[in-house]
């Protein structure tokens, strides 16, 4: 017994100065230990969180104005902060294990108001995020083309989540600052090293959040099949509403609008050219694009001067912290883009591209002998020579201020070269019948200085000037023969017509607007603002060398809008808007009113509607010459011979989003007046004047799992129209399209990626082509794939791809392509461009 006593004193006396030396040390590391001389708080709070592993919410900029002094050790963090806080203008709370530090507020006897202002950037580069839909207390808000926002609360917290493109969900809990910048982490983030923990990912697109408006994401273009070069439009065609079919080269058409009726606008400028012959190149550089906005009807009243669609692309701002270069090489083009911090406050990005061959091989591009020739009144063979050059280069210098304003200063200039040479010969190849030159050489350019102003209450205010502008020269050249059979049988030329026609037509715009939002309450957001619009269009034709006409037209406009949105109920939000339209050459006031709504009925189902009243005075008139082809230009409206184009929009939809799962119906109806059409032939020669009307269905559907994504999408519309001086009843429209059929799917398969699409188009109306082939119109049908390869390593990334378009080689023509001309016989033969071909394309991508 006296044993075992002995040994468990002696087991004692080893355990007790172990316990005491573990229970001492538990207390040290309890303690906080703080030795400081005038540093500010801001930058000890953080020193702070990271050697005690704390959570913190603060606001940085606003805290760093203050130096402390502290020489003290604490037994908990609390007491740190009550010790830090003494005689400065905050206090702390703890909310969920995260303490949370903002401005101390006396209250009045009356209710205070608390405001949420800032910034939403990407955590890496620091880029503005712009149009992030957030969830402020449950009250949902868009950010501004800036990333911007505001709120204003009743209560000191702020429940705050935010979501952009291809990005993870931020969901935090804040109190009230000025001056919040809000980081979130994109989803394909290529550094191995980064760790990123949250499972809510907004990926691809965005379908049904408002009324009439689509969310794209762009960085999913590239793995979409067909060239780089063209990956932005090659995203757009494949969304609804959006015309695929018929590949138009220098256009959008957007819900049955007509050429010139739809807007593209690129980082605060108008494009008025995206010319792309043969789905190659487009206008806007995908390298320099951030994000696209697509408003197909019923948009707000912020936007003005069309009545068609508005497509707003968002120009990237380059990366404040590290050198980014990028480099693709494909069979057709080079295009390299160099991003360079400026001071760790701005930055400036190069980008440029350039065609280094023909485009077009001279021996492919054959007509009339694989095509239909059902009631074809003469047989030909055709042959067409064409090339092609271009190159733009993009410019944008882009930083911070004080207090949070920011501003940038992009340009773009552009220009692309086009000859073909065209011989038509009879059907046995022994007589050439016609000779057809086009060469269309288009300049260009355009640019941007945006300033964002941020007050101090957290409203803030944008004032954009830009510029832009676009001349296009083409010259006709056009021979046709005229033979006559000789008694021994053989064919001798008789006559011989030659036409020479040359048109130049320029556009400009030069704009200034500003705009100021500012939270009003907790339920209604004011956006109020003014802008001046300066247009001049020149037109000039010559036949023969002979001038014909030279005609300069200006006009300039001074409006005004108002929007207001409400939240009547977290669920149920309405944006009543007026615009004010004033033109100087008319000497006319407009007003247009516009009112839009969301309905959430659950979480997951949302109804949406809008309705609003839409002029433009900038339009794009078409001209029919003697043998019934098609041309346009543009034009400014005048009020009598070209009036000013009115269009009424109404949509209503709903979507159904829940798992990666959506769904989505939307419905649309458009009237417009004041279409022109300018008819130059033997029985016409007149400026005619009509409206048309339109109506539709787009049904989407997508589904995403496993970093896989499909989607597949079916519109079904009718655009008619009617001149009444030269028809009784409503016509189909020449873009007309009563059905189109599009899916895409989308696979990942680290690190290949595999993708295909195919779209259906039941095809355009053409009295010309029935003429030829017997049939009004002819279906568009294409399937394309792509396959890409990644290696990439800490700082470097290799892509690879290759792609075939039109795998199945269908044969489709290409809309607004047909000409027209003459043959021996007095009968007029059409031939049509046809759009593309079997096509592989390859690139390699390099950036670091």
């Amino acid at each position: 017994m006296s044993i075992k006593l002995f040994k468990t004193s002696k087991l004692l006396q080893w355990l007790l100065p172990i316990v005491f030396f573990l229970f001492t040390n538990l207390l040290q590391a309890q303690q906080i230990n703080i030795s400081c001389e005038e540093k500010p708080l801001n930058e000890l709070l953080v020193e702070l969180r990271d050697e005690y592993k704390l959570q913190l919410s603060f606001d940085d900029s606003s805290l760093s104005r203050y130096k402390v002094s502290v020489k003290e050790k604490f037994e908990s963090f609390e007491e740190a902060l009550d010790y830090i806080l003494t005689g400065l203008p905050y206090k702390f709370e703890e909310y969920n294990e995260v303490f949370l530090i903002y401005p101390f507020i006396v209250k009045p006897t009356e209710k205070s108001k608390f405001k949420l202002a800032g910034q939403i950037v990407d955590i890496k580069t620091r880029e503005s995020l712009p149009f992030s839909h957030l969830l402020v207390n449950g009250i949902g808000l868009i950010t501004d083309e800036r990333g911007n926002f505001q709120q204003v609360s009743e209560d000191s917290l702020f429940h705050f989540q935010a979501s952009y493109l291809g990005y993870y969900l931020l969901d935090t809990v804040v109190t009230p600052s000025p001056n919040y910048t809000f980081l979130l982490k994109p989803f394909n983030v290529r550094l191995k090293e980064i760790k990123v923990e949250a499972d809510e990912i907004v990926k691809n697109l965005q379908v049904g959040k408002t009324s009439g408006g689509l969310r794209l994401n762009h960085k999913i273009a590239n793995y979409l099949p067909g060239n780089g070069d063209n990956s932005i439009f090659n995203l757009l065609r494949l969304q609804p509403g959006v015309l695929a079919a018929g590949e138009i080269s220098n256009d959008l058409i957007i819900w049955g609008s007509y050429e010139g009726q739809s807007k593209l606008m690129f980082d605060g400028f108008t494009l008025f050219g995206m010319k792309n012959f043969n789905d190659n190149i487009s206008a806007v550089n995908p390298f320099m694009a951030k994000d696209i906005q697509v408003y197909k009807g019923g948009y707000g009243a912020e936007f003005g001067e069309r009545v068609g669609g508005l497509v707003n692309i968002t120009g990237i701002d380059g990366d404040v912290s590290n050198p980014h270069v990028n480099l693709t090489l494909n069979n057709m083009t080079l295009n390299g883009m160099f991003s360079l911090p400026v001071k760790e406050k701005a930055s400036l990005a190069l980008a440029f591209r350039q065609t280094y061959y023909e485009l077009y091989d001279t021996g492919v591009l054959t007509f009339g002998r694989d095509r239909p020739t059902r009631n074809t009144q003469s047989g030909v063979d055709g042959y067409t020579y064409p090339d092609y050059n271009f190159r733009d280069l993009n410019f944008k210098y882009s930083g911070k201020g004080i207090n949070g304003d920011s501003y940038s200063l992009s340009w773009l200039g552009a220009t692309d070269h086009f000859v073909s040479s065209t011989e038509v010969h009879n059907n046995n190849n022994d007589r050439k019948i016609a000779l057809d030159e086009q060469k269309e050489r288009n300049y260009q350019s355009g640019g941007a200085f945006i300033y964002s102003k941020k007050w101090q209450q957290g409203d803030h205010s944008n004032l954009t000037i830009s510029y832009s502008g676009i001349e296009t020269q083409v010259d006709f050249y056009r021979e046709v023969y005229r033979w006559r059979r000789q008694q021994n049988g053989r064919f001798a030329e008789e006559t011989e017509i030659r036409r020479d026609i040359y048109q130049m037509n320029q556009v400009a715009e030069l704009t200034a607007k500003i705009d100021h939002q500012i939270a009003i309450s907790e339920k209604q957001q004011l956006k109020v603002g003014a802008n001046y619009i300066y247009n001049r269009v020149t037109l000039e034709e010559d036949s023969s060398k002979v001038p014909v006409f030279k005609q300069r037209l200006d006009g300039a406009r001074l409006s005004g809008f108002i929007e207001d949105r409400i939240s009547i109920v977290p669920e149920f939000k309405v944006k009543p808007g007026l615009r004010a339209d004033y033109s100087s050459s008319l000497k006319k006031t407009f007003l247009l009113p516009r009112i839009s709504s969301e309905i959430d009925i659950t979480k997951h189902f949302r109804v949406t509607g809008s309705w609003g009243i839409y002029k433009q005075y900038l339009v794009r008139s078409s001209t029919v010459d003697s043998i019934g082809n098609y041309r346009y230009f543009w034009t400014i409206s005048d009020d009598a011979d070209v009036p000013v184009q009115e269009s009424y929009h109404t949509v209503a939809g709903f979507v159904y989003n829940k798992n990666d799962f959506t769904f989505s119906v939307e419905a649309y109806q458009k009237t417009t007046e004041g279409l022109t059409w300018y008819v130059n032939n033997l029985r016409y020669r007149d400026v005619y004047v009509g409206n048309s009307k339109g109506k539709g269905l787009d049904f989407f559907i997508k589904k995403d799992w496993k970093g896989h994504s499909a989607w597949a999408s079916y519109s079904i519309g009718e655009t008619l129209h009617r001149f009444p001086d030269l028809m009784k009843q409503y016509r189909r429209a020449l873009h007309d399209q009563r059905h189109e059929l599009k899916f895409a799917t989308m696979l990942n398969f680290k690190p290949f990626f595999f993708s295909m699409n195919y779209v259906y188009g039941s095809g355009f109306p053409d009295p010309r082509l029935e003429r030829d082939t017997g049939e009004l119109e002819l279906p568009y049908k294409r399937f394309d794939v792509s396959l890409v390869y990644q290696i990439f390593s800490k700082k470097t990334l290799l892509e690879a791809g290759i792609s075939i378009l039109n795998v199945f080689n269908y044969e489709n023509i290409k809309y607004s392509n047909f000409i027209r001309v003459p043959n021996e016989q007095e009968v007029s033969v059409n031939y049509y461009a046809e759009s593309v071909p079997f096509t592989p394309t390859m690139f390699i991508n390099f950036s670091f």
